[in-house]
């Protein structure tokens, strides 16, 4: 089995973790590669220092079978672009404070390691959300598996002109609005009031982000669906984010949201359920009269 080992910078909290995952590699000799950026900042801030080792730039050697990302939802988000359409699975380590989208936590790592190797896991196919906007910097992803989303620039609220396929919506007056995918439902999409969706379904949902109208609610629509999004603001400027990725648009800006053309390949280990993950990882449910 060869793996490719993503990561972003840390806290020195999770350094012991992280020379715990090189030394399991090690004994168990497993082939691996290390996103070469993640590689820099262990030498320069923790002297680790790899033998041998095989690095890589923009996408993981063609060989790979399994990316694994160390850190948090936002590390695991990041990984996404190294894995692009390749048809990589990518498998979440946490050592963040969520992990929501992680296979496994450091404490079950050597169980997890095993797991890859011997293939003792499942793949979900993830839908993501793609965005065609003109002016788009070529710094930006323009896929997303959470969701993307448009929000205001300066206190004052912004004004968001949507249509479905050719049908107009009513303006939305808000702070922003974000479109989710399934995987999305249960991240910001959420936080802000949107129905949770279990992750197989068809469907995406438009959240508002603080509306300013009594009557505004979240709409799910089918994925197939075609979105039109203009901005209007008073300001020169608004924020479209891209799951972790922000650009600053102008007012005024028309951008297409539609599902991506390819999708992406989650690891879960066996027995890893949804309902199990958002009752563990989100409070689900936590009233002293349920039993679990």
């Amino acid at each position: 089995m060869t793996i490719a080992i993503y990561g972003r910078a840390f806290t020195a909290d999770c350094s012991a973790q992280v020379r715990a995952l090189l030394a399991l590699l090690e004994e168990r000799r497993i082939d691996f590669s290390i996103y070469a950026p993640f590689y820099a900042f262990l030498q320069q801030s923790y002297a680790i220092t790899i033998p041998r080792v095989t690095l890589f730039h923009a996408l993981p050697p063609v060989a790979t079978d399994c990316l694994v990302s160390i850190g948090g939802d936002g590390t695991f988000l990041g990984s996404l672009q190294h894995v692009r359409n390749s048809g990589i699975p990518v498998a979440g380590i946490n050592c963040g404070r969520l992990g929501f989208l992680s296979s496994a936590s450091f404490d079950d790592l050597p169980e997890a390691l095993d797991a890859l190797g011997q293939k003792q896991y499942t793949i979900e196919e993830r839908t993501l959300l793609e965005v065609c906007c003109d002016g788009l910097p070529d710094t930006i992803y323009p896929y997303a598996l959470n969701e993307i989303g448009v929000q205001r620039h300066t206190p004052a609220m912004i004004s968001i002109h949507v249509r479905i396929n050719d049908d107009p919506l009513p303006a939305y007056w808000a702070d922003g609005l974000l479109v989710a995918t399934p995987t999305g439902s249960t991240a910001y999409s959420m936080s802000v009031g949107g129905p949770i969706l279990v992750p197989e379904a068809k469907n995406f949902v438009l959240s508002p982000i603080s509306p300013h109208n009594l009557h505004i609610r979240s709409l799910v629509v089918t994925d197939d669906t075609v979105l039109t999004l203009t901005v209007e603001t008073r300001h020169t400027t608004a924020f479209l984010t891209v799951d972790n990725q922000l650009v600053e648009i102008p007012s005024g800006a028309q951008f297409v949201i539609r599902k991506a053309a390819f999708t992406v390949r989650i690891v879960r280990l066996h027995g890893a359920k949804f309902f199990d993950t958002i009752r563990e990882k989100l409070s689900w449910g936590k009233d002293y009269r349920n039993p679990y």
